[in-house]
C-alpha cells in the first residue's frame, strides 16, 4: 500500500546529472574518434596520408616576372637563369657572383655554393642570404623549386631531387665550377634536397640547418599518439638520415637552439648519422625561421670554410 495519499503530487528525480554525464560522454568520445580516427586511416592507408599531408610538406609561392628579377631585391650584380631538369620541367633561379674574397689562396678554395632553401615561399625571401655568402667569395645559385617562383611544374620529392640534380649540372657543365670546390647547402626540407646531391655527386663541403631525419619520422614526433605504421608511407619520405652514409663529404649541421618546429633529436640524428669529418653547432636564441640572420651561424660557416681547403679534403676525378 502507498504511503501517499491519493491526489498527492509525485516527486520525480532530476535528470539533469544524467544529461549531463551523456553530453560529457560523447564529448570524451568525440576526442577520442578525433585522435584514433587518422591513426587507424593511416594504418590502413599509409599512402593516403602522405598524400592529405602533401599540403602541409610545400607551401610554394609565385614570382611575377618584375619580383623575379633579381635587381629587384638589391641583387645589382646577379642575373636570372633558365634550367631544364631531366624531365624537361623548366626551373628558374638566380646566379649571383663572388663579390669579394676572404680565403687567401683561391686556387684552394671552395669556389661555389648551391643554396637549397626550405618548404615555403621562393629564391625572393633568400635574397639576403645569397648577398652574405657572395661576400664570403662564393658564388651562388639559388634556384627554386618546380612549382615555385617562376619555375614550372608541381612539387614532389623525386621532383625536388631531381630539381637539385639540375642546379648542380648548371654550375659543373655550364658555370665550369668544379665538384671539388663546390658547396651545397640545405636549409629545412632544402637539407633533404642537399642531401640527395650529396649523396649522388661529388661536392667538396655539405651544410645542413634546421634539418630533420625523415618526414614520417617528423611527423611521428609531432603526432605521438598516432600507431607508428601510420607513418611508413612511401612518397614525399624526405629521408635525409638513410642518405648521409652516401656522402662522403664534410658536413656542418646547425640549428637554432630555440627551433620550436623541428625537435633538437632530429636535427642531432643527422649528425651522429653523417661521416667524419663533421661539425654541429647550436646557436642561442634561434628559432626555425632566424637562424640565417645570426652572426653566430656565419661565424660558424665561415670557420668550416676556410677551416681546410675544398681541393684538399676530397680529391674528385
Amino acid at each position: 500500500m502507498s504511503d501517499k495519499a491519493d491526489g498527492d503530487p509525485v516527486e520525480v528525480a532530476p535528470e539533469a546529472p544524467k544529461s549531463r554525464l551523456t553530453r560529457t560522454a560523447r564529448l570524451l568520445l568525440a576526442i577520442l574518434a578525433g585522435l584514433l580516427l587518422p591513426g587507424l586511416i593511416g594504418m590502413a592507408f599509409p599512402d593516403l596520408v602522405a598524400r592529405l599531408a602533401r599540403p602541409m610538406i610545400f607551401y610554394p609561392e609565385r614570382l611575377s616576372e618584375r619580383e623575379a628579377d633579381p635587381a629587384f631585391w638589391g641583387l645589382a650584380a646577379a642575373e636570372s637563369v633558365f634550367l631544364d631538369s631531366e624531365e624537361g620541367v623548366r626551373l628558374h633561379g638566380w646566379w649571383i657572383p663572388a663579390s669579394r674574397s676572404e680565403v687567401p689562396d683561391e686556387s684552394e678554395a671552395c669556389e661555389a655554393v648551391i643554396f637549397f632553401h626550405g618548404n615555403a615561399g621562393n629564391i625572393a625571401s633568400r635574397a639576403p642570404i645569397a648577398a652574405r655568402l657572395a661576400d664570403l667569395g662564393l658564388g651562388v645559385l639559388l634556384v627554386d623549386y618546380r612549382g615555385y617562383g617562376r619555375s614550372e611544374g608541381s612539387p614532389s620529392e623525386e621532383g625536388l631531387y631531381a630539381d637539385g640534380r639540375a642546379a648542380y649540372r648548371h654550375l659543373v657543365d655550364v658555370k665550369k665550377v668544379s665538384p671539388a670546390r663546390l658547396v651545397v647547402i640545405g636549409n629545412s626540407l632544402g637539407a633533404a634536397v642537399a642531401t640527395n646531391v650529396a649523396s649522388e655527386l661529388p661536392v667538396a663541403r655539405l651544410v645542413l640547418t634546421g634539418a630533420f631525419r625523415s618526414v614520417p619520422s617528423l611527423a611521428r614526433s609531432i603526432y605521438w599518439w598516432m600507431p607508428g605504421r601510420a607513418f611508413g608511407w612511401s612518397i614525399n619520405r624526405f629521408d635525409s638520415e638513410s642518405r648521409l652514409a652516401d656522402v662522403t663529404a664534410p658536413v656542418l649541421v646547425g640549428r637554432g637552439e630555440s627551433d620550436r618546429l623541428i625537435p633538437r633529436a632530429e636535427t642531432r640524428a643527422l649528425y651522429e648519422a653523417a661521416s667524419e669529418p663533421k661539425r654541429w653547432f647550436e646557436v642561442a636564441g634561434a628559432d626555425h625561421n632566424d637562424l640565417w640572420w645570426t652572426g653566430e651561424l656565419w661565424s660558424q660557416l665561415a670557420g668550416f670554410l676556410a677551416g681546410e681547403r675544398c681541393a684538399e679534403l676530397q680529391e674528385v676525378t
